[in-house]
């Protein structure tokens, strides 16, 4: 096992900025859903867009604040990085590579749902954004190659890998399991059991984690920046 360093890999302000994006990341692209879904239940895509028409200056601030959240995700995503590569250097150097795919994807994918379930909603309504997302998004090459494969490769695969160097390192291991099973949940779980979604295991585990790096900020050996 590689040692922790006697210099910090980044200066304490990056590691504290790190751990804001981690926390605040995950609250603002877990929350607004979480909200969505205590409000209008689980609703396929069509009815969840006419509910978004009808609740307009939520659904806009809900899907602005996820474009947001998975920019800063990515950010703090890397800032866990930083901190494995001393204990998984390999596993690293590959899945830092994987889940920042894999986020690339998850925010052009942020994007592009903003603009049909938010912005052609509003112009065309509800039926003409669902067959935008139907019969276009989901069958446009490019689409598909730049969004849905990365999405589904790179963040199932890239998420698991991180879980798995940060159990490696002294990182508390409740949030670091709820890291591995928020896709796992997502991609291959029921959908919401009562309350109870996938939005909450990313809540946890992100602001867990953003919380026990910032603790760990002035943790080094040695003189920190």
């Amino acid at each position: 096992m590689t040692h922790a360093p006697h210099v910090p890999p980044l200066s304490r302000a990056a590691r504290l900025a790190a751990a804001t994006s981690l926390a605040l990341g995950s609250a603002l692209v877990a929350l607004p859903q979480y909200v969505e879904h205590l409000r209008a239940g689980d609703l396929e895509r069509e009815e969840q867009i006419a509910w978004g028409l009808a609740h307009q200056a939520f659904y806009r601030s809900e899907w602005a604040a996820g474009m947001v959240g998975s920019f800063l995700l990515l950010l703090g995503f890397l800032g866990l990085w930083q901190r494995t590569r001393w204990t998984s250097p390999r596993l690293t150097a590959v899945g830092a590579v994987v889940l920042t795919w894999g986020m690339s994807g998850q925010i052009f994918s942020d994007v592009a749902t903003y603009t049909a379930q938010v912005v052609i909603a509003d112009v065309l309504g509800a039926s003409r954004a669902e067959r935008v997302i139907a019969e276009g998004y989901l069958h446009d090459p490019g689409m598909v190659a730049v969004v849905l494969v990365p999405v589904i490769g790179g963040m199932l695969v890239g998420t698991l890998l991180l879980a798995t160097a940060c159990w490696r390192t002294d990182l508390p291991k409740p949030p670091v399991v709820a890291l591995a099973l928020w896709p796992l949940w997502d991609f291959f779980g029921p959908g919401p059991v009562g309350p109870f979604t996938a939005d909450l295991l990313l809540l946890l585990s992100g602001v867990w984690l953003g919380v026990a790096l910032a603790r760990q900020a002035d943790q080094w050996h040695g003189r920190g920046c």
